[in-house]
Parts: structure tokens; sequence; C-alpha cells
């Protein structure tokens, strides 16, 4: 979980950045309550990680990777992206993953996750430990949402706008 950046088209290292830019991002960081919350209790290699470490995750789960989307533009950093580099990622718990421009909760995101697995919805309903209806109502609540009429329709939408992938279920 290293963060790279491109700069007059060159790749450069999280280290590199510039003391206003680290900065701003220190600030985003700072202001985002959940993100501190859960990043600055983080233990690598036996050690609490340091705030530069914790400002650098923050920027890799807020904006995923070397995708050629500006994620800082006039000095102002944009909204954060739809990136999860897990499915449990923990992200989902300091900030919104949008469908269709429509803020999705956890709970949204792990039923997409399901429709993409091509489960059924008594299994789906089960995974998530509800009944079937209550299932339905949250799937009929999440099609009005996003404007989309079907699992399909919303897996498809899910994957194009990075809300979800194809995940390797061994994988970290």
């Amino acid at each position: 979980m290293e963060v790279q950046y491109i700069q007059n088209g060159k790749v450069h290292s999280f280290k590199k950045l510039s003391p206003e830019d680290f900065s701003r991002l220190v600030n985003a960081y700072k202001s985002n309550a959940e993100a501190v919350k859960h990043l600055s209790c983080r233990v690598e290699n036996g050690d609490f990680v340091s705030l530069i470490r914790q400002v650098e995750l923050y920027t890799y789960f807020m904006y995923g990777g070397l995708d050629g989307n500006p994620d800082l533009v006039n000095d102002k950093l944009q909204e954060s992206e739809n990136y999860r580099h897990s499915r449990d990622c923990i992200s989902l718990k300091f900030k919104k993953i949008k469908l269709n421009g429509s803020p999705l909760k956890p709970r949204e995101v792990q039923m997409i996750d399901l429709f993409i697995d091509d489960d059924k919805d008594d299994v789906i309903a089960e995974k998530m430990g509800i009944a079937v209806s209550t299932y339905n109502q949250h799937k009929k609540e999440l099609f009005t949402k996003t404007g989309l009429h079907t699992k399909t329709a919303v897996s498809v939408a899910a994957v194009r706008q990075r809300i979800a992938r194809i995940f390797n279920q061994e994988a970290v």
C-alpha cells in the first residue's frame, strides 16, 4: 500500500510530494475523524504507524492507484475515488462510495458485491443475515437510489464506476 503520483509524465514516490501538497493531504486526513480513528491505531511491523504513514494510507484509500484521474486540480484535492483494495476494505468506514452519483452505505456495497457473485436473492439475504423480505426492501431502495432496475444493471455500473470488481477470494 504505497502511494505514487504522476507529475509532468513521470512517476514519483509519496515521499517526493511538495510540502504544500503534503500539507493539503494532512489537513484532509485530520478533518476526517473516522479516518483518523481507524488509521491512527494501525500497526505495521509491530509498531503504530507514523503520521506520515497514516497520511500515505489515507491517500491510498481515498484516491486509489495511478489511474490517470488527477486527485489535485488547481491546488485543490478532488473528491475521493470509488477505490477499494479488498471487499472489506477499511476505507468503507471513512469514505463515501458512490454509484451513479448516489452515496452508498457499506451494506449496499456488500449487497452489490453479492450481486456480482451472482448469488440468488435468498442466498444474498442469508449472507447478509437478514430476512428475504428485508433484503427485497433494501434492494428496491438501492434500485431507486441509483436509477437502475436490475441486479445485472447495478453490477455492470458498479464495475464500470470502479465500485466493485472480481476480487480474488484469497487476496487481502
